[in-house]
């Protein structure tokens, strides 16, 4: 998936997103994306259980709650999207291994990103995933 399909499909929850969840997979500290984003206000959570993707728990990640904010998707998008282009050598985008989860108001999944697989997940493909 190019970067204009990604920001697009990211752009294309927009209406809908009530929070978005940021799933740091080796720590928060200093990182590029939260500089960005220190105006807004977030509840972090050390340790993730399992969802959107993940059958098993991760205890070292660490989750940042947030609102929606615009900010966030221009910061997402500034950093280069979720996952290099697939023509890309690079393993990362300036995001780095940062999994998204964006909400609806009622806390359902809308989409989430599986960064370290280059991989967007659906609800549909939730469903489908073994526990």
């Amino acid at each position: 998936m190019s970067r204009e399909e990604q920001s697009a499909w990211m752009q294309s929850l927009r209406p809908h997103i009530a929070h978005i969840e940021l799933v740091f997979n080796n720590g928060d500290s200093g990182h590029p994306l939260l500089r960005q984003l220190e105006h807004l206000e977030s509840t972090r959570t050390v340790g993730v259980r399992p969802g959107a993707g993940y059958s098993r728990p991760r205890s070292d990640a660490v989750k940042r709650r947030f609102s929606y904010d615009r900010d966030i998707l221009r910061a997402i998008d500034r950093l280069g999207c979720f996952f290099p282009d697939s023509a890309s050598s690079e393993q990362w985008t300036g995001l780095g291994d940062v999994d998204v989860v964006f909400l609806d108001k009622w806390g359902k999944m809308l989409g989430a990103t599986l960064t370290h697989e280059g991989m967007i997940i659906t609800p549909e493909d939730e469903d489908r995933l073994p526990r």
